[in-house]
C-alpha cells in the first residue's frame, strides 16, 4: 500500500512538472503557446486531483500518529495514578493494622510500646525469625516482646541495629521462654521446634487440658508475665515420668504477620537476651 500511494504521488508531480514545462516552453509562443498552455490546463487539474486523495491520506496518517501518542501518554498517566492508589491504599490498611494492634493492647500497653513494619522473613528452613523496620535510633533493644494480633506475644528482639532489629519468632528451634498455664497456675517451659510450640517440663502430676490458654509468665526475669500466646491443642503424660509435654497452638497466625508491636517499655532484664535452648 505504501508504495502505490509514492508511485501516485510520483506520477502526479511529473506531471505537473512536465505541464509546467511545456507552458514554460511554449509561453514565448504567443497565441499558439498560450493555447498549447491551455490545453495543458486539464492535465494539470487532473493530476492535481489525483494528488488531492493523496494529501488527505497524509494529513489523516498525521492525525493517527498524534492520538496514538496521545492515547500512550493518556495509558501511561493512568497506570501511574493506579500504582499511587494502590500505595494509598497500602499505607492506609497499614496504619489500620497499627491501630488495630494498639487497640488490642490497651492503654497501658500502648504507651510504652512501638509499632513496626515486618521487612522481611529469614528464609533460612530452620529459622523462624522476622526484621523489622525499628531499631536503636527507636528505642528497640535486644531481649524486647514483641507482640501480633490480639496482643498475644510472638517473639522476642534477638538483635537490634540503628534502624532495624531481628525478631526470633516463639516458633523458632532456638527459642524458649517461661510460661504458665492459665488455669492450673502450672509453670513449665515454651519451646520452639519444627513441629510447632511445645510446653516442656510439665510436672507429670499437673491439671493441664486441652484448649487451656498458655501465658508467658515473669519467672526467671526475661519477659513480662500474663502475655497470652496459645492454647493447649494436646497433652502427653506418663505417670512414670518425672515430666510431661503438651502441644500448644498460637493464638497469632504467625506466617501472615506484617505489623507487630515492641514493648520498648519493658526493659530487659537478665541478659537482656531472648533466653537460649540448649543443645
Amino acid at each position: 500500500m505504501v508504495r502505490t500511494h509514492q508511485a501516485a504521488w510520483l506520477a502526479a508531480l511529473l506531471a505537473i512538472g512536465a505541464a509546467l514545462l511545456l507552458g514554460s516552453a511554449l509561453f514565448g509562443g504567443g497565441a499558439a503557446g498560450w493555447a498549447a498552455a491551455g490545453a495543458a490546463g486539464p492535465a494539470v487539474r487532473a493530476a492535481g486531483e489525483a494528488a488531492r486523495p493523496l494529501s488527505g491520506l497524509t494529513r489523516h496518517a498525521g492525525r493517527t500518529r498524534a492520538l496514538g501518542e496521545e492515547n500512550a501518554a493518556l495509558r501511561l498517566r493512568i497506570a501511574s495514578l493506579e500504582a499511587e492508589n494502590a500505595a494509598l491504599r497500602e499505607r492506609r490498611q497499614a496504619e489500620e493494622r497499627a491501630a488495630e494492634l494498639i487497640a488490642a493492647a490497651g492503654p497501658g500497653v500502648a504507651s510504652r510500646s512501638l509499632p513496626a513494619s515486618v521487612l522481611f522473613r529469614d528464609p533460612a528452613p530452620a529459622r523462624e525469625a522476622l526484621t523489622i523496620d525499628r531499631g536503636e535510633r527507636h528505642g528497640v533493644r535486644a531481649g524486647q516482646p514483641v507482640l501480633g494480633p490480639g496482643a498475644t506475644l510472638v517473639g522476642v528482639i534477638a538483635e537490634a541495629g540503628p534502624s532495624s532489629a531481628r525478631v526470633r519468632l516463639l516458633t523458632d528451634d532456638g527459642s524458649a521462654i517461661a510460661a504458665v498455664v492459665q488455669s492450673s497456675r502450672t509453670q513449665a517451659a515454651l519451646a520452639g521446634s519444627a513441629g510447632g510450640l511445645r510446653l516442656e517440663f510439665v510436672p507429670s502430676g499437673a491439671r493441664v487440658s486441652i484448649g487451656d490458654a498458655v501465658l508467658s509468665s515473669a519467672l526467671g526475669g526475661g519477659l513480662p508475665g500474663g502475655l497470652p500466646v496459645g492454647r493447649v491443642s494436646a497433652h502427653e503424660a506418663d505417670p512414670r515420668a518425672l515430666f510431661a509435654a503438651a502441644a500448644v497452638e498460637p493464638f497469632a497466625d504467625y506466617a501472615t504477620l506484617e505489623r507487630v508491636l515492641v514493648l520498648t517499655g519493658e526493659e530487659p532484664r537478665a541478659a537482656e537476651r531472648a533466653p537460649e535452648r540448649t543443645p
